[in-house]
């Protein structure tokens, strides 16, 4: 009978010892549902993000893009406005055909202005080249 005895009270402890082991397992397993969750969270936050970027970089490309084509329109400006600026030599026979100082006002009128179109093509051109 004693003999049954403790062998009931060691099957005992080590249904304890099971059930100790079990709540153990029990508490792991918790917290790795818990980290589970929280990566989950992390992966989405993650992915939001890396979203947000593409598209940003995609906008990035796209302004990029339209500042290249306005400078090669600029650039075409400045070539245009170069073609139909009045070179030393002929404004050196416009002024001895030219007989009134009007005649010469009006040619220094139209230089400056085409000067001053230039230099804002070349400022903005600058400015471009400068944002990027």
């Amino acid at each position: 009978m004693d003999s049954m005895k403790r062998e009931m009270d060691s099957m005992k402890q080590e249904l304890q010892t099971v059930k100790q082991k079990v709540d153990k397992l029990e508490q792991r397993m918790d917290k790795q549902e818990e980290e589970l969750r929280w990566l989950k969270e992390q992966m989405k936050e993650n992915t939001e993000m890396i979203k947000a970027i593409r598209d940003n970089q995609l906008e990035q490309r796209s302004i990029q893009d339209g500042m290249r084509h306005e400078i090669a329109n600029l650039r075409g400006e400045m070539a245009g406005i170069r073609e139909q600026m009045a070179t030393k030599d002929e404004l050196s026979r416009l002024r001895e055909q030219m007989a009134t100082k009007e005649d010469i006002s009006l040619i220094h009128q139209r230089l400056d202005y085409q000067l001053s179109r230039i230099a804002r093509a070349e400022e903005e051109i600058y400015l471009l080249k400068k944002a990027k």
